[in-house]
């Protein structure tokens, strides 16, 4: 029988509380914990991107009935349905890399774990951080050291926080956004017609907002969006522009957003990161074959359009969303290894999408992909953010 959304994560709930109520270092999985001796999995290595769990509004508009509403947290901050989320995120992955996980399993089934074996790197916003130590908890199911989280300094962040590291050639767009005058937003509305200004006009009496940019409507369905989630009640104002302008306004954004020339620098200094651990693991230097990076849906939307996959997706990455580089032993391919992506589209995806990688037919060797996604690659951070 299928459990609705509210008993998963009740569920959920209840193995925070027994996990909680567990004192003392815990070594070592329970016997069947980790599907020991199941069957030898050709898994070698994965690559996990994911979004953050549930989260309050980022902030307000002036005219906001809930201005003062009191988020637990504060403005951005993960939920308490957002560590739940991201719990139960990694109870489904440790089920599927349990391979990985796994080490000396002993004939009871009792396995240990190598947490060296983990790498994780998170954007410093702090529900990034909270959210990856969740999603651990769920994970591995023993006891971590806070040190095994590295949180990457927000103005030296050149992969995950948007914005982070500061990339003077496109400062100008950074924090607007995408104009509202971008071809992809005249489908919805033409926002220099006589329609689009009386909309302008129209949101602008009723938050507040001098809306002048992408990113200031954005704002404004981010937090009616959150807030209807919360089950507050919306101003009637929004009646007639909600679901018909500013859901799919957002929709458009992260699709303009997430295919611009800032994201896709940042998109492949990520994919340089993650390939360059893959091929140090592969060349034996070094041990890590779980890669973790906690970001937000920016970072996930980019790395979509980096790989050219995003027609198989959606264009905005729902809370907990994550995109795995999964290597494969295959006996089809001699001296490599198969490369599989897999789109999680929400925290609780159990049935993941395996993607059509781009130019190269399944089973893709590692190298033909990396080869090919080689002509993407925009080179050195700095280099290309100067505006010299």
């Amino acid at each position: 029988m299928a459990l609705t959304i509210n008993a998963r994560r009740n569920l959920i709930l209840f193995g925070i509380l027994i996990l909680s109520g567990v004192n003392g270092i815990r070594a070592t999985f329970l016997p069947g914990s980790l599907q020991c001796g199941t069957g030898e999995s050709t898994l070698r290595a994965v690559s996990m991107l994911f979004r953050h769990g549930d989260r309050s509004p980022t902030s307000s508009y002036p005219l906001d009935p809930y201005h003062d509403h009191p988020w637990p947290g504060g403005y951005g901050a993960l939920s308490q349905r957002g560590s739940q989320e991201l719990y139960g995120s990694g109870l489904i992955k440790s089920t599927r890399y349990s391979s990985l996980l796994s080490t000396n399993c002993e004939a009871d089934a009792t396995c240990t774990v190598d947490l060296d074996k983990i790498l994780v790197l998170s954007s410093a916003i702090q529900r990034c951080v909270d959210s990856v130590a969740n999603f651990l908890s769920g994970f591995v199911r023993v006891e971590w050291p806070s040190s095994l989280i590295n949180v990457i300094p927000q103005d030296q962040d050149e992969m995950l926080a948007v914005p982070g590291k500061s990339c003077p050639l496109y400062e100008d767009i950074i924090t607007p956004g995408p104009s509202l005058d971008a071809p992809e937003f005249k489908d919805l509305i033409d926002f220099d017609s006589t329609e689009g200004q009386e909309l302008l006009a129209y949101l602008e009496y009723h938050t507040g907002l001098t809306i002048d940019s992408g990113t200031a409507l954005l704002l404004i369905e981010d937090t009616l969006l959150i807030q209807r989630d919360n089950h507050l009640e919306l101003p009637t104002w929004t009646d007639p522009v909600f679901e018909q302008y500013l859901v799919p306004f957002a929709s458009n954004f992260f699709d303009v957003w997430g295919s611009s020339q800032y994201m896709k620098i940042r998109s492949s200094t990520l994919f340089e990161d993650m390939t360059s651990r893959l091929d140090n693991l592969i060349a034996g230097s070094h041990k890590e074959n779980i890669l973790l990076y906690s970001g937000h849906d920016a970072t996930v939307g980019g790395m979509l359009h980096f790989l050219g996959i995003r027609n198989q997706t959606v264009a905005r990455p729902a809370y907990g969303a994550s995109l795995n580089l999964e290597l494969h032993d295959n006996s089809e391919i001699q001296d490599d290894y198969e490369v599989k992506l897999l789109y999680f589209t929400t925290y609780d995806d159990q049935n993941p999408i395996e993607v059509n990688i781009p130019n190269c037919q399944a089973p893709c060797p590692y190298k033909e992909f990396t080869w090919y996604i080689q002509s993407n690659l925009v080179g050195d951070y700095d280099s290309v953010c100067s505006q010299c």
